[in-house]
């Protein structure tokens, strides 16, 4: 027996991450705060993608597709609440009244999923997710509920009157709330990485492409060119982080999963949420476009890591370049920039920016008696700094050093005191770690030496161990944007000791690596791994190189001019 999911259910929705997207060209709004045009994405419509194939959309803040056979009837995603699907289900029904043989689940979240039972015929329907669903539906309601669920109701304004509800980014309106019913009905079909299956003669394959969950899959028809592919892209800046909270969401395994959905060559792109995309042209521009905006976020943002920055530095600095900052799918309608960028921040070296000052910061309620007192007393920041270093009170001299630095780096008063509250802090430490790195912080405002990874080149015999395929890797977060921005080019790799390939695709201020060989190249490098490796890891100057290329240890195909160039995009 089915049991509808009732009201306390609705902690299941803290997980929707949802996606959009649309057929139209639109000119991008102007309008300051959430789009008004923006909404007319949601409009409610059965639209018919391609024949036997039909989305609903507006129906939820979800969509749910329906694919008609010769006998049956197959769904993808089932919308939110059962009062929802009911509506949608009526309206199928006018199309087709064919059984109702499968339903795939795109991915975990409630919105997809909670008007199964409405679509679910027991003991005539499969039900098919990929494995890893399992896990994030028993884990959704127990440990971390009651404060997911409090900052979901803030994320999508849960509480606020209709009047004050313009769209939700990714869908018109949340039909999921209190007064909501939930069909949720388990999976009964799991695969792992890929499961093909046939209904009618008609193939459907079903892959793993982990995104914004890692459960995610695409459903791909190669009889109809058609792929559905869940949350992995949507007509607004990827969410890479929900501010409700989530858990990392790796964005280099989304853009290769995105990567896998170019492959297909799909003329028809039908996301869950909003409007489909036709034409082959079309869904390759836009898909590219989508995995360009996350990778060139993701790349610049390591960039800056590794030059020492902090993330509110970070945040300041990385903007989209001028033709992704203009594209329809990378407004920022429900994915926001810079969470994804603290986020990466977060996901790949932790919660510590870096600057000493935040290691063990004031209170908040100290920091604001602080602040009150001095504008009370109407002391400038270096006078109170001072003061502050010389009643002890070292981290409010480290933190009001902070602010005299953001006016003028080269502050050297600043620095000072900020060097003498951290060797003083030092002596309060009885974790080592945080004692040596005051220590060394101290030191280094005193310009008693220079620590930065310039100073620390790898060896050739650190380089000799390390895979060529890890070097090729780390070669797009090291792409100078600046340079490349004007740069179509594809690059291939191959090796006279390894059977390795690699392909390099520069676009515009985006190196997209490949591990496959290219239809066509603009460069065809060939040597020995290890004069590759000294040479992109900047262990080889400039006439090195040209030695190198002139006893053909280097073999270049397309200019030797040309390849110094190519080395020249990821220099500073």
């Amino acid at each position: 027996m089915i049991s509808h999911l009732k009201v306390f259910l609705i902690s299941l929705f803290f997980l929707i991450s949802c996606s959009d997207q649309n057929q139209s060209n639109e000119t991008l709004d102007s309008d300051q705060g959430l789009s008004q045009k923006h909404k007319y994405e949601f409009r409610k419509e059965l639209i018919e993608v391609t024949e036997d194939i039909y989305v609903g959309v507006g129906y939820g803040i979800a969509n749910s597709i329906m694919i008609e056979t010769e006998n049956n009837i197959v769904i993808v995603d089932t919308l939110g609440s059962t009062e929802s699907a009911e509506v949608l289900y009526k309206d199928f029904r006018k199309i087709s009244e064919k059984p109702i043989i499968a339903i795939i689940y795109t991915h975990n979240h409630l919105d997809h999923l909670g008007g199964a039972t409405v679509f679910f015929e027991d003991g005539k329907t499969e039900i098919y997710a990929q494995e890893n669903i399992i896990y994030n539906l028993d884990n959704i309601a127990t440990t971390i509920r009651p404060i997911i669920l409090e900052r979901t109701n803030r994320q999508f304004g849960i509480p606020l009157p209709a009047e004050e509800i313009v769209h939700q980014g990714i869908g018109g309106f949340m039909e999921i709330n209190s007064e909501s019913t939930f069909g949720l009905v388990r999976p009964t079909k799991l695969f792992k990485d890929e499961l093909t299956f046939k209904v009618d003669g008609l193939t459907f394959i079903l892959a793993h492409v982990p995104g914004e969950t890692d459960d995610h899959l695409y459903v791909w028809l190669p009889d109809k060119k058609t792929v559905m592919v869940g949350d992995n892209f949507y007509r607004s800046f990827a969410n890479l982080y929900a501010i409700r909270g989530t858990k990392f969401r790796n964005p280099m395994e989304w853009v290769q999963s995105l990567d896998k959905i170019r492959m297909l060559n799909a003329e028809y792109l039908i996301p869950s949420h909003s409007r489909p995309i036709s034409g082959t042209e079309n869904v390759s521009r836009a898909l590219t476009d989508y995995r360009d905006g996350i990778q060139f976020v993701h790349d610049q943002t390591i960039r800056y890591i590794n030059k020492g920055l902090t993330p509110d530095e970070i945040v300041e600095k990385v903007r989209l370049p001028e033709h992704l900052a203009n594209s329809p799918y990378l407004q920022e309608f429900y994915g926001s920039i810079s969470s994804y960028i603290r986020s990466t921040f977060s996901g790949y070296i932790g919660w510590f920016s870096g600057n000493i000052s935040d290691l063990h910061p004031l209170t908040n309620e100290k920091r604001a008696i602080k602040l009150s007192e001095m504008a009370q007393k109407q002391t400038k920041l270096l006078d109170e700094a001072l003061n502050a270093f010389s009643a002890g009170e070292y981290q409010w001299a480290m933190e009001l050093s902070d602010m005299l630095l953001a006016i003028n780096k080269d502050d050297e008063k600043a620095k000072e005191i900020k060097s003498s509250a951290a060797d003083n802090l030092s002596n309060y430490q009885s974790a080592s770690n945080d004692y040596y790195f005051y220590k060394t912080v101290a030191a280094e405002l005193r310009d008693e030496f220079i620590i930065s990874a310039e100073n620390n080149k790898v060896t050739p015999d650190q380089l000799r161990a390390t895979p060529i395929k890890a070097i090729m890797k780390s070669l797009p977060v090291n792409l100078n944007p600046e340079k490349a921005i004007d740069t179509i080019q594809t690059v291939s790799f191959s090796f006279s000791d390894s059977k390795e390939i690699f392909t390099i695709k520069i676009r515009k201020g985006v190196a997209e690596l490949s591990f496959l060989p290219a239809e066509k190249n603009d460069l065809k490098i060939k040597s020995d791994q290890q004069t590759l490796k000294e040479t992109l890891a900047g262990l080889r100057n400039i006439a090195s190189i040209s030695l190198s290329l002139a006893n053909d240890t280097i073999q270049v195909e397309g200019g030797n001019i040309e390849f110094l160039k190519f080395l020249g995009l990821f220099t500073d």
